[in-house]
């Protein structure tokens, strides 16, 4: 095996792929996955630790994924991650883990946005959750948006032993998640629904249908529902326009509402 090069990925061939809106990326199978954790150098000093924005244990899991332990791999990775098989697909690895990897002086980065996406997706087909805090504080917080910045932090809390209510304005959760990216970019029943379940088996409680500022204000939630924190993450939903003559004109949509209508609408 040469080391300096990338295990390839599969693809759905492109006739195939032009004729359905499924995942594009197949992604690797456990052969693959632990050929490409092999060329890993395990550094000790991990860069590519520092350019994860949750600081992943990479090396770490990497090395587990290379002795065939997946289920310890997956807790590895779970520990700092509430979403490892939505960043597996679409974190932008190339300037973050990947672009610090030192393999990738010299030949191919290690495909750790692959392997991230191997164990997350092994460990959901075989029913592995990650592990729940046993310690509960007592203190509840309120996340308001259950998109991936409310999801990640919900699911820090949560592990931290905190009572955690997610409270989220649309019929479904998951925020840009669900609303945002096409389906052959990030499935939402095999993907999206999933994470959020582990976030839910963490203790996590989420509550749909409710707009903060209008069914509910975070005066009311600290001051009569008892939660003594609040983190906002509502996300920015509203679409830049370009200011050019026929963009407001009937059947010219923005990116953000034709994605909505197509993902939840089904328009």
């Amino acid at each position: 095996m040469d080391v300096l090069t990338k295990i390839p990925v599969r693809e759905q061939d492109a006739k195939e792929r032009a004729a359905n809106f499924e995942e594009v990326c197949l992604g690797y199978n456990q052969e693959e996955a632990q050929a490409e954790a092999a060329r890993c150098i395990n550094c000790k000093n991990a860069q590519c630790v520092k350019g994860c924005p949750v600081a992943i244990d990479i090396p770490g899991f990497i090395q587990k994924v290379k002795e065939g332990n997946i289920e310890e791999a997956y807790q590895v990775i779970s520990k700092a991650s509430a979403l490892p098989a939505v960043c597996g697909r679409v974190c932008p690895q190339e300037t973050q883990c990947e672009g610090k990897c030192i393999r990738g002086i010299k030949g191919d980065p290690i495909s750790i946005g692959k392997l991230e996406r191997f164990v997350a997706d092994w460990a959901r087909e075989n029913g592995i959750k990650p592990n729940v805090s046993a310690e509960k504080k007592g203190k509840k917080v309120a996340v308001i948006g259950s998109g991936p910045a409310g999801l990640t932090c919900a699911g820090d809390l949560a592990k931290m032993g905190y009572d955690v209510t997610i409270f989220e304005a649309l019929h479904e959760p998951g925020g840009v998640l669900v609303y945002g990216i096409p389906e052959f970019r990030l499935p939402k029943k095999a993907v999206v629904a999933e994470e959020i379940e582990n976030v839910k088996a963490l203790g996590v409680k989420i509550e749909t249908n409710v707009v903060v500022g209008k069914s509910v204000t975070i005066d009311t939630l600290i001051q009569e529902e008892g939660f003594e924190a609040v983190f906002i993450g509502s996300g920015a939903g509203l679409p830049k326009f370009m200011g050019i003559p026929g963009e407001n004109s009937n059947g010219v949509f923005s990116a953000n509402e034709y994605l909505t209508r197509s993902n939840l609408m089904k328009a």
